[in-house]
């Protein structure tokens, strides 16, 4: 299959979607540095008290091709453990291309996009895209709070920018804020966008997670 590339002009130069988005990230990435790295008030901090460094970045975005019209898997934040991140590897691309993994998140992701491409042919298991809502990282379960809060501010300038470059035919919010998932179908360009659990959700049978998740397209899937 032959994929186009589509490019935008800014500033009198030709960028591809890679290309915005990197020059995204490297502005997203010099916003997050401004910040004080004091966490007194959690309630309006973005940085976790225990803690993730506000220089730490992670890189996101095409899983395979880049072009539009692709299914965005949307989670809360990387895991990090408490380290910073600061290379620029995306670590789902390089995960999700390996064949027979046993992570549960990367293996629920695929049979979910085997699901949408049997209801949406026009799509293949290719047309994936990936991002992180927090791109600063936190641990293994996600302070919601923080994410609210970096959510709040972020989301004008840099995460609805990012979708915006995606430009997506189906999000699956997978990062566990009502409050952030009834805000994004108000704001940006996405029909339809589905809450789902995390993909890595322990507490839920492949079986289930999967009953669950074509209980909630199929909602959407009359309407497309």
């Amino acid at each position: 299959m032959l994929y186009l590339r589509k490019y935008l002009i800014i500033g009198g130069v030709k960028m591809c979607k890679t290309e915005q988005l990197n020059k995204l990230f490297e502005e997203w990435k010099k916003e997050q540095e401004k910040e004080n790295d004091s966490n007194t008030q959690k309630y309006q901090g973005t940085i976790p008290v225990l803690k993730v460094s506000k220089d730490s970045f992670t890189y996101d975005g095409f899983v395979f091709n880049e072009k539009d019209n692709t299914v965005l898997y949307m989670l809360a934040e990387s895991n990090l453990c408490g380290r910073s991140k600061e290379d620029e590897t995306f670590w789902f691309k390089s995960v999700y291309k390996i064949e027979n993994n046993n992570l549960r998140l990367t293996k629920r992701i695929e049979k979910m996009q085997e699901y949408i491409c049997q209801k949406l042919p026009e799509l293949s298991k290719m047309d994936i895209s990936y991002m992180n809502i927090n791109k600063r990282g936190g641990f293994a379960e996600c302070d919601k709070q923080i994410l609210y809060n970096y959510y709040e501010k972020y989301k004008e300038n840099y995460i609805w920018k990012e979708i915006e470059i995606i430009k997506p035919k189906v999000i699956v919010f997978c990062a566990g804020v009502d409050e952030i998932f009834e805000d994004l179908k108000n704001n940006v360009n996405c029909k339809y966008i589905i809450n789902m659990y995390h993909p890595s959700y322990q507490f839920m049978s492949d079986e289930k997670y999967m009953e669950k998740f074509k209980l909630e397209f199929d909602k959407l899937s009359i309407k497309i």
